[in-house]
């Protein structure tokens, strides 16, 4: 096996780790990103004699998950329903169209009682 090939591997698990990494800093906004990276560096390293690699940033990734969870403070209800920051950031600080803000409203799925037909 040449070095190339051997390092291919160690260098995908480093790419996952750290759009791990990035996934929980953005889910886990009230988490300072040093102490993301840190917790995901604790449970990569609890994983170091794992013989089979290729799920190790799929469970480093759910490890750090629930500690994070543990730690964040809970972001305010408006904040995760109308998409608070992302939404602002995306609109360029501006708040959404009130008909954009009805028409995401307007259909509600199975789970609130809409028997499939949309309105």
């Amino acid at each position: 096996m040449s070095e190339e090939t051997a390092a291919s591997p160690a260098r995908d698990e480093r790419v996952a780790i750290e759009h791990a990494t990035d996934r929980l800093a953005e889910r886990f906004p009230t988490v300072d990103r040093a102490r993301v990276e840190q917790i995901v560096d604790e449970e990569l390293h609890r994983l170091d004699g794992g013989r089979v690699r290729d799920f190790i940033p799929v469970l480093v990734e759910h490890e750090a998950k629930e500690r994070l969870r543990s730690e964040a403070v809970p972001l305010p209800l408006e904040e995760v329903m109308d998409g608070g920051a992302a939404r602002r950031a995306e609109t360029g600080g501006r708040e959404d169209d009130p008909m954009e803000r009805q028409r995401r409203g307007e259909h509600t799925g199975l789970l609130q009682g809409d028997a499939g037909g949309g309105r």
